[in-house]
């Protein structure tokens, strides 16, 4: 039963169920209970129970599966600044489904801010990449990539990797390319409209981007990219290289 308080009832009924989750009542990763289950149990009509489900949604304490049901969040992003594996490998070992949705490419004109990351004059055509990824149903990120369109061209010819990767589609253009991060730059941020609808939270949300300038073996830009992490599941590991 939910305890006493000034609160509406599903705010009681939220606190309830987050404190059982904290308390371990439920298992990492596990489906929660139903809406009819939770009806049941608190003697609450399901209008309460979406309501408390939603803010726990919007919080990040909980995801959907469409038509699964409503599971604790347990993923935790480790954004690696030296790590060269792909987003997939990433969250393949941490034990999750991957999955990346390309939303939009097209050839665009450079602005200023696009330009000076890549090596290039303003104006000069580059092909930008929209994508969305998941861990486990979950989106997590939505990211932008921009490369040079004269250089890379064959990246639009390849865009139907299943599943897609783009990392595999760099390799499989390029594989003689060598690509390294040469500059990282973390700026927390409140979200957009636009991207508080792509990762499923509240708008105003906090979030991290982070934005890499990657060049290749001969020190010649190959990408620029500004990533939007869902800032209640990423965290930052930076690999120091020991002296000799």
């Amino acid at each position: 039963m939910l305890e006493p308080s000034n609160n509406p009832l599903y705010k009681k009924l939220h606190d309830t169920i987050l404190k059982d989750i904290k308390n371990k009542k439920y298992k990492q990763s596990s489906r929660l209970p139903s809406e009819n289950e939770f009806s049941k149990t608190h003697n609450v009509n399901r209008q309460t129970i979406r309501k408390s489900l939603q803010l726990l949604k919007d919080e990040g304490h909980i995801y959907t599966k469409k038509g699964v049901g409503n599971f604790i969040t347990t993923i935790n992003i480790p954004y690696s600044i030296t790590d060269k594996s792909s987003y997939s490998q990433k969250i393949s070992d941490l034990g999750f489904t991957p999955k990346t949705l390309l939303l939009h490419a097209d050839i665009i004109k450079a602005n200023e801010q696009i330009a000076t990351h890549l090596g290039l004059h303003k104006g000069a055509k580059v092909i930008e990449l929209e994508l969305l990824r998941y861990a486990d149903d979950l989106p997590i990120q939505v990211s932008y990539h921009y490369f040079d369109a004269f250089i890379y061209k064959k990246i639009l010819d390849n865009l139907d990797f299943n599943p897609f990767s783009l990392y595999k589609i760099l390799e499989h253009c390029y594989p003689n390319l060598e690509i390294k991060k040469v500059s990282t730059l973390f700026e927390s941020l409140t979200s957009s409209k636009k991207i508080s609808q792509q990762l499923n939270i509240s708008c105003n949300t906090p979030i991290l981007s982070v934005q890499t300038i990657s060049k290749e073996q001969n020190k010649n830009f190959v990408e620029y990219g500004i990533n939007y992490f869902r800032g209640d599941l990423c965290k930052i590991k930076v690999d120091l290289i020991e002296d000799k």
